[in-house]
């Protein structure tokens, strides 16, 4: 509420944080009618969870309307008076002038009031795949619970909704069975972000992959289907404007079953620098 009646005075946003958050964020100021400025301390916004190639095309929707994209620079101070921000000072001198700011810069795991209880923790609470704890009869699910993903063969932390909707299930089944139970295969995990009128979807893991390649769509139109592989196996998938198919995409074997059928001739991922377009042209 705090942050809707800020934006609903206009001005100048300063939005220190590329990822999904800022972006949705200046994605909706901008809608307001306000001058957005987006602030990235990595090279490239996105390139954690879609890579570097596709963090590029995903986040030239600020380009493509309007919004400045400043990357590569870290926040140094915010300045104020009278109890209001006024200025972002960036670590390269830079002073962005700002009425509002809004930080989205991730987050940790709160789990230090668990220290000394005995429970593993490791990046949040480490579990198996089902959710299991190292204590019998202690389960977590959510942000905070880093469970084993085979697929990967490590443990990883799924900061999504869908996870925590679906995990649970899991975690309940190893709880009553006393960690009997064969869990089922995770499903990978699963994300959507609206921008700028786009629908962003995707599902998998884009940091094991070594190529990733456009099937469906054109860059150019913002309207596209990448997959991500490794060693020839998919391993992830990005939509935008472009239903993925969960059913087809997301089952715990789709990987395999799509490893020996033979890949589209496409051309390796490419895109050009556009001139802003209007909301209107976007599909």
């Amino acid at each position: 509420r705090a942050l809707r009646a800020d934006l609903a005075r206009g001005g100048q946003l300063v939005v220190i944080g590329g990822g999904f958050i800022g972006a949705e964020v200046a994605s909706t100021a901008h809608e307001l009618g306000l001058d957005v400025t987006v602030v990235e301390a990595a090279p490239t916004p996105l390139a954690g969870p879609l890579g570097t190639a596709m963090g590029e095309l995903v986040s030239a929707l600020h380009a493509d309307h309007g919004v400045r994209l400043l990357c590569g620079v870290g926040v140094q101070a915010l300045s104020g008076s009278r109890g209001r921000v006024t200025a972002v000072l960036l670590e390269d001198g830079r002073s962005l002038p700002a009425d509002t700011v809004v930080a989205g810069v991730g987050a940790r795991p709160c789990v230090e009031w668990l220290e000394g209880s005995g429970v593993a923790l490791d990046n949040g609470v480490r579990c198996d795949a089902a959710g299991a704890t190292n204590i019998p009869g202690v389960v977590a699910v959510g942000d905070c619970a880093a469970w084993y993903d085979p697929a990967v063969g490590a443990h990883r932390r799924v900061e999504h909704w869908t996870g925590a909707r679906e995990r649970p299930a899991a975690a309940v089944t190893a709880l009553l069975s006393g960690g009997a139970a064969v869990p089922e295969p995770p499903r990978p995990p699963y994300f959507w972000s609206d921008q700028y009128g786009v629908r962003i979807q995707f599902a998998g893991h884009a940091a094991g992959a070594d190529s990733v390649t456009i099937e469906e769509g054109a860059a150019d139109d913002r309207s596209f289907l990448a997959v991500y592989r490794q060693a020839d196996r998919p391993v992830a998938v990005l939509g935008v404007n472009r239903t993925i198919g969960q059913s087809k995409w997301r089952s715990p074997s789709s990987g395999r079953e799509r490893a020996s059928e033979p890949r589209p001739s496409q051309a390796t991922v490419r895109w050009a620098r556009r001139s802003p377009v209007p909301p209107s042209a976007v599909r």
